[in-house]
């Protein structure tokens, strides 16, 4: 008896001492990764995404896995990352640009001629009437203005710098994810099968976990960004058309355009109010139609359509973890929080279906 009491805690110490060397591995295996874990991330989503279209490619080229993956992959360069690059570089130069240009104007008095037009007047009436806990009268917009453009300008000056003094860590990291996202489209359904096998959940469990993962990815950070992109570009021609930077002030109501109730109007309402002030009335008119219309129905139409289904998410909540995340982890939360927020709905979820009866019963 004694002897069978000494095996057994014999037997429990060594799987104690295996956890605690297994554990230890792990944790060095983490430090070894952590450098590289958004890279890592990023490939596993656009690996996701790019499946379907790597399956297609792969009858095409009649089952050989490698020349599906490096097609893939080239697909997603030319798709996503030339024209992010593309994309930045030139935000970056029309931002600071566009900030000057307003600087100038400015300090040239424009803004002191447009004070003392009977439009601006009718307005600053309009503000003592509603907005009384304000002193218009005293308000420097000039000075206000000045000083935002110019830390503005700042910001957009610094964050340029700084993606151009860190071309080395960008150029390893873009290698890196391509690499990884070859391996993980030619060999990712054996990859799967493998975590599976060693995940202690029920493979009917398993299976809806990664099935509806994979959903709302693909509808939150899907629908999320490719509508923010349309109302973008939407906005930007109708502010081009209108006399107004369009690539600047387009790529700044994309993002207005992830705050819930408010979007994009936050950028093209101060632009019809400015064309208005100026005496181009007509192109102001045409402005606030074209923004209400066309960049709206956008909104109403084109965000249901791709985050349709099971998986859809309340923009409000999109918006939050996008705010959340952008808090908690950096610029790259813009992903991580909707992703987050999608996988903690998916496990309540799994508990609505495994606890069933018990959340019926206690109705």
């Amino acid at each position: 008896m004694a002897q069978q009491s000494s095996s057994t805690r014999f037997e429990k110490d060594r799987k104690v001492f295996f956890l605690l060397i297994f554990g230890f591995f792990l944790y060095l295996a983490y430090k070894i990764l952590e450098p590289f874990l958004n890279t890592i991330i990023i490939s596993i989503l656009l690996a996701s995404l790019f499946y379907p279209y790597y399956t297609k490619l792969l009858v095409k080229v009649k089952g050989r896995k490698t020349i599906a993956s490096l097609l893939t992959s080239f697909l997603m360069v030319f798709l996503i990352v030339v024209p992010a690059i593309v994309f930045t570089t030139a935000l970056v130069e029309q931002g600071v640009k566009s900030v000057s240009e307003v600087q100038t104007w400015i300090k040239e008095g424009n803004l002191q001629k447009i004070e003392k037009t009977p439009t601006f007047s009718k307005i600053k009436e309009l503000g003592k009437k509603h907005l009384r806990f304000l002193d218009i009268d005293k308000l420097d917009i000039q000075g206000t203005l000045l000083k935002a453009t110019k830390n503005f300008g700042q910001y957009l000056l610094s964050k340029g710098a700084g993606l151009l003094s860190n071309v080395a860590g960008f150029v390893m990291r873009f290698f890196i994810m391509i690499f990884l996202l070859y391996y993980l489209l030619r060999d990712g359904p054996d990859m799967l099968t493998k975590i599976k096998y060693l995940s202690p959940l029920r493979p009917e469990q398993e299976d809806r976990i990664f099935e509806r993962i994979k959903a709302v990815s693909k509808s939150a950070l899907l629908g999320t960004f490719v509508t923010a992109i349309a109302q973008g570009v939407a906005g930007g021609i109708g502010l081009a058309v209108s006399g107004i930077p369009g690539f600047f002030w387009g790529a700044m109501m994309g993002f207005a355009s992830l705050i819930p109730v408010v979007g994009t109007a936050i950028i093209w309402i101060p632009a019809c109010v400015y064309l208005l002030i100026v005496g181009k009335s007509n192109w102001a008119i045409f402005l606030a139609i074209w923004c209400i219309v066309i960049v709206g129905s956008l909104d109403n139409f084109l965000r249901p359509f791709l985050m349709k289904g099971e998986a859809q998410m309340s923009p409000f909540f999109v918006f939050l973890a996008i705010i959340g995340g952008i808090q908690v982890f950096g610029l790259i939360g813009i992903i991580y929080g909707p992703l987050i927020l999608g996988i903690c709905a998916v496990f309540i979820y799994l508990y609505q279906v495994e606890y069933a009866e018990m959340l019926g019963d206690e109705d």
